[in-house]
């Protein structure tokens, strides 16, 4: 893929070697000062008595009693085995669920009990977190099968990936909290384990690892989590100055990805792994540093932190274009410092994430959602009608408008304004975690995502593998966009939308869109050009109780001498290209009568008038499963192109072909 990072990159202020250096040297010398080395320049998040303290704090309590349950199951149960039966699925089969729900419950049970260990009075607790240890300090890898190609043993020794970074982490920060209660032998094998799995591959024999110069999550987490950990556990100088100096290096990849707009390609959910774990990486090297080594400024770092607020659309749903769910859990802690470093005003409900809402269990995020999160920091009440109304992602290519609606039911039943919500995906077909969706589009009301993105699906070898693109998740046939042809969107850099209007009115009242699509589709042969314009209203003063999407799609057709189309009559009549419009839900669609079609959400229903005369309608159930292996239905509502013969050209072989032209109204009506 072409390098287009340049000039974001140049646009992120880093500290230079020589800073470094001083600063590292500073901390090494402010640890020889201190008596207790591990727990010397460390950030107050480790404290047993600041932890014990915050877990008993109202707001903590659905938490608390979360964590706790979970944690007396684990202390009477064995951690799950990570058999060769389990470990072989993945290189034999291409199946990775079952290895990683046993790897994934291995580290939730370590993440209780080293939580619930803070109890000095139960000692119970530590001497299973002992054990819990010792067992993952024996583990083969610490990476997943999935990253590990075949698993061959000449894979795995010195193989980083984001779960071994993880790891890594986990216990470095287990073992600083619970450094005066531990076996001295689990402290020195755990110093081992990090130091031949990660420490010498890395920084002492500088390998290069796929993940270094990467502009997406994975350059974020690997190097923060090892980053986090040499904060902790490295002694010498010169290694914690290579760490330092890495992974400030890898985090101006990560940071390359992001245009000034903030916007994340790979979505929410990635927008909460990557920038999640470089915020916490910056957060610790601040505290060690004592404020000379700062990754947390600039206006670009700003924008960044903004994404999740921006995207959000009502009542916890956001637009959620790549691999991310609509519904997702931003981690309270992580939102708490940035609100509080950046001044956001955070418009979602207050909510602590419980201890089960990541299948993960990731640690740096229950960790800072105990000790980080502050009602404080969120509107008492968010406000239906967003303080920004029209979002432009212009490096992104992703547009947003939002606004609101009158509730018939609202004097009776005080129910709030109906939020609404439309949004449209430019972009190319190459982004981290790609799905091949130009033109893409979502209509929001009332917490629903009624016309809907299908999100990631369930991870398995074929899902990064050559020809994913015929998985519906990420073809273009799991997306509000047409097959032409019979031909769906191509991947690669090169399918890219060409943004031809964005346009707002002055009181934000309507947007104009148009993107030029036509490379989305390279394999349709008759097409010379597609346009797909997109015009939004809502009510002025959001006092009125419709909004309207009008959608025009312009399929321009090049003359049949130079197409080699089959679809194409070159004898007694001319024939139009095959065209079927696609419309993606997860409610059940009714077809009200011929040209119009209805979506009914809970508080308000979407209806689609089309030309019958020109499209016939046909309603597909798709029956799928998403990313967590839960079964989920779509429904996919097409629209074909009614073949009508055209003697008018007969005999003519230098006339263009007649465009074919998609006019449709969507209207959002509240209940």
């Amino acid at each position: 893929m072409e390098n287009t990072n340049q000039s974001k990159v140049s646009s992120i202020s880093m500290p230079d070697s020589t800073v470094i250096q001083q600063a590292v040297h500073q901390m090494v010398q402010d640890r020889k000062r201190s008596q207790q080395a591990l727990l010397a320049s460390t950030p107050s998040i480790y404290s047993i008595d600041a932890i014990g303290k915050a877990l008993l704090q109202p707001e903590l309590t659905s938490f608390y009693t979360d964590l706790s349950s979970y944690g007396e199951r684990a202390l009477n149960e064995s951690l799950p085995s990570l058999s060769f039966g389990l470990y072989r699925k993945f290189g034999d089969t291409g199946e990775r669920k079952l290895y990683e729900d046993a790897y994934f419950e291995r580290r939730g049970s370590l993440a209780a009990i080293a939580l619930l260990a803070v109890d000095l009075n139960a000692p119970r607790w530590i001497e299973t977190l002992e054990d819990m240890l010792w067992d993952v300090c024996g583990e083969y890898t610490w990476c997943l099968p999935a990253h590990l190609g075949s698993g061959g043993v000449e894979q795995v020794t010195g193989n980083i990936d984001l779960f071994a970074a993880e790891t890594v982490h986990m216990l470095a920060e287990i073992v600083t909290i619970h450094a005066d209660r531990l076996d001295p032998r689990i402290i020195q094998r755990i110093r081992a384990e990090a130091e031949r799995r990660i420490f010498t591959p890395l920084y002492r024999e500088q390998r290069t690892y796929h993940w270094q110069d990467a502009d997406h999550n994975w350059s974020a987490v690997c190097s923060g989590c090892c980053g986090m950990a040499g904060l902790l556990l490295l002694e010498e100088e010169a290694i914690l100055t290579e760490s330092v100096g890495q992974t400030i290096r890898s985090m101006q990849s990560f940071l390359s990805g992001y245009g000034m707009d903030g916007g994340c390609a790979e979505g929410i959910g990635y927008w909460v792994y990557g920038f999640g774990y470089f915020v916490y990486y910056a957060d610790m090297l601040h505290e060690n540093s004592e404020g000379k080594l700062d990754l947390l400024s600039g206006s670009k770092i700003a924008a960044i932190a903004s994404f999740p607020l921006r995207v959000h659309l009502s009542g916890g749903t956001f637009v959620n274009y790549s691999d991310s769910a609509e519904q997702q859990e931003i981690p309270s802690g992580l939102l708490s410092l940035l609100a509080s470093r950046f001044g956001i005003q955070i418009d979602l409900p207050f909510h602590i994430p419980l201890f089960t809402d990541d299948p993960c269990h990731r640690w740096a995020h229950l960790l800072r959602n105990v000790m980080w999160s502050s009602p404080a920091m969120y509107l008492q009440e968010a406000e239906v009608v967003p303080s920004e109304r029209v979002i432009n992602f212009e490096d992104l290519g992703w547009m947003i408008a939002k606004g609101a609606l009158d509730s018939p039911s609202a004097d009776l039943t005080r129910d709030e304004p109906l939020a609404i919500a439309f949004s449209v995906k430019a972009g190319h077909n190459d982004e981290p975690h790609n799905h091949n969706d130009l033109g893409q589009f979502m209509i929001h009301c009332g917490g629903e995502n009624i016309l809907c993105d299908p999100g990631a699906g369930l991870y398995t070898q074929a899902y990064f593998a050559p020809g994913r693109e015929q998985l519906f998740h990420i073809s273009s046939s799991g997306h509000s966009v047409p097959r032409i042809e019979g031909k769906e969107q191509s991947s690669g850099r090169e399918a890219q939308a060409q943004i031809l209007e964005a346009k707002v009115s002055d009181d934000d009242r309507t947007l104009d869109a148009c993107l030029e699509l036509t490379a989305a589709y390279p394999e349709a042969t008759s097409l010379a050009c597609y346009t797909r314009q997109l015009h939004w209203s809502v009510p002025v003063n959001d006092v009125g109780s419709v909004a309207e999407l009008r959608l025009k799609d312009r399929f321009q057709w090049k003359n049949r001498a130079a197409s080699s189309s089959s679809t194409l009559h070159s004898v007694g009549e001319l024939q139009r290209p095959s065209v079927t419009e696609r419309f993606m839900s997860r409610k059940l669609p009714e077809k009200v009568h011929e040209g119009q079609i209805q979506w009914h959400g809970e508080r308000a229903t979407v209806c689609m008038t089309y030309n019958a005369n020109q499209w016939q309608a046909d309603i597909e159930v798709i029956n799928t499963v998403d990313h967590d292996n839960v079964p989920v239905t779509f429904y996919r509502t097409s629209l074909e192109w009614r073949e009508q013969s055209d003697n008018s050209f007969a005999g003519s072989e230098e006339t263009d072909l007649p465009e074919t032209v998609c006019e449709l109204k969507f209207t959002i009506d509240p209940k």
